[in-house]
């Protein structure tokens, strides 16, 4: 039984359960699309590599795979990894792409990828944290391989070295990988003279609301440090800001928050004054 068929049973056992019973499960799904230039992956190298790089030991029938997919637990979670020989379907990768203002090649790697490897993680009974932390080691251990030129997730295309630098960062400094599993975008307006920021990937997988800075005059450094520093917040508490509240990393900080429509995002947003 492959990783689907596994995943569509238990949402038709989740179904069935009582409400109360469903409402109180983490039904969080984490993925990323590792892009190919060729359609081959060797299964075998990954789990080498998860064992000697990221801290995953798998044996026996957790390392058994087909050539095509491998389905196994670590920690209580179901992750699968599945190559497709085909690129990412609808063009996504291509048209997501244009999004990663940190990498001008973006584009033309999703362009001409030819096949990608899907990797999965459910939660499971475990915190959607847990869950993320796992998807960045598979994708990381993944990007290892020679045909990797790519990875998409989290609404845009990470350059291979910059995904997996950041994640051996965290992952050396027991810190939580927020800049693997959230994009934060970035753009200017009035000529240049302030900077917004978005972020992609908190109501998707953290189940928390996705939030916005609009004409700050902070750098971009600045504004991108602020935005992973509330995100990581948000995610690691699992704090719920609220519009009408505030917000602030100082006893002399207080940001307003509010909601509203978004103009780059679909549906409302929250909007930290920054």
């Amino acid at each position: 039984m492959g990783f689907f068929d596994i995943f569509k049973k238990q949402q038709a056992q989740e179904s069935a359960a009582p409400k109360k019973e469903k409402a109180e499960r983490n039904q969080g799904l984490f993925a990323g699309s590792i892009l190919l230039s060729e359609p081959t992956f060797d299964f075998d190298a990954f789990v080498e590599e998860l064992g000697k790089h990221w801290d995953i030991v798998l044996s026996g029938d957790d390392a058994a795979h087909d050539g095509e997919t491998m389905v196994f637990y670590v920690d209580g979670m179901m992750a699968a990894v599945s190559l497709f020989p085909s690129p990412v379907p609808n063009d996504e990768a291509v048209s997501n792409a244009k999004t990663n203002y940190r990498w001008r090649g973006a584009v033309q790697v999703a362009e001409q990828h030819k096949a990608h490897v899907f990797i999965a993680v459910m939660s499971g009974d475990k915190p959607l944290t847990d869950a993320g932390i796992l998807l960045v080691r598979l994708c990381a251990a993944a990007l290892a391989q020679e045909t990797a030129t790519g990875i998409y997730t989290a609404g845009t295309v990470f350059e291979p070295d910059f995904y997996r630098a950041y994640a051996a960062f965290y992952f050396e400094n027991d810190l939580y990988p927020v800049m693997n599993l959230v994009f934060f975008g970035l753009y200017s307006r009035d000529n240049g003279d302030t900077w917004c920021s978005y972020t992609y990937g908190m109501k998707n997988t953290f189940l928390k609301d996705e939030f916005e800075v609009f004409d700050t005059k902070h750098t971009p450094e600045e504004l991108i440090e602020f935005m992973s520093d509330v995100a990581s917040y948000v995610i690691e508490e699992d704090a719920t800001l609220l519009p009408g509240q505030t917000i602030g990393f100082t006893e002399e900080q207080k940001l307003a928050i509010t909601k509203s429509p978004s103009d780059v995002l679909e549906g409302e947003t929250l909007k930290i004054e920054f």
